[in-house]
């Protein structure tokens, strides 16, 4: 038990530092100085800072998957309705965790560049849970489409400036929810059945 509070105690340490000052700048010895422990003892629980800032974002990707899981396997009288409750989920749990987090950009860069596994794990269940809505989608004759798969990569490339850290200070959240709600409009028109009413 003791172990497992000393983790939780190291990476909510780290978390609150890389936040503040940074990745780049935060080192072993200060996340150790912040947790009243020996740098000696932080190193028995991770390899290093990278360590750390990778267990750090598979959390972010897991919470985020597990809002988006949620939604994606709701009763709906609208699958289009769905879809834009998944995007807008994405979207302001993207733009909450830049906001708690002024620094992410150096998390995001290292992450991009050290670790894009992770990335792309979590892009392949995001594409998964929309596969699931634009089948249903399909099933119900909501939706026409000839490839799931296919479709669904284009929806998450399509939608990218709404799940990634870097554009949520580009425009404010206001901007980006209609910005959201217009292309969806766009890419959901291009999937509706002509059999609909």
């Amino acid at each position: 038990m003791q172990k497992i509070d000393t983790r939780e105690q190291i990476l909510e340490a780290a978390k609150a530092r890389f936040g503040h000052y940074g990745f780049n700048k935060t080192t072993m010895v200060e996340i150790a100085k912040d947790c009243d422990m020996s740098a000696a003892n932080i190193y028995r629980h991770f390899d290093g800072k990278n360590d750390i800032i990778a267990v750090l974002a598979k959390r972010i990707f897991n919470s985020q998957e597990t809002k988006l899981a949620a939604i994606a396997s709701q009763d709906s009288p609208s699958y289009s309705e769905k879809l834009h409750s998944f995007f807008l989920e994405a979207l302001l749990s993207t733009h909450q965790y830049v906001t708690e987090q002024p620094k992410i950009r150096e998390m995001v860069d290292f992450i991009c560049h050290e670790r894009l596994d992770l990335i792309q794990s979590n892009g392949k269940k995001i594409e998964h849970l929309i596969e699931t809505i634009l089948r249903e989608g399909v099933e119900s004759g909501e939706f026409d489409i000839d490839d799931i798969t296919n479709t669904a990569q284009a929806f998450k490339k399509a939608t990218v400036m709404f799940h990634t850290p870097l554009f949520m200070n580009m425009h404010s959240l206001d901007e980006l929810k209609l910005f959201c709600r217009n292309i969806l409009n766009l890419l959901i028109a291009a999937i509706i059945s002509r059999n609909q009413d």
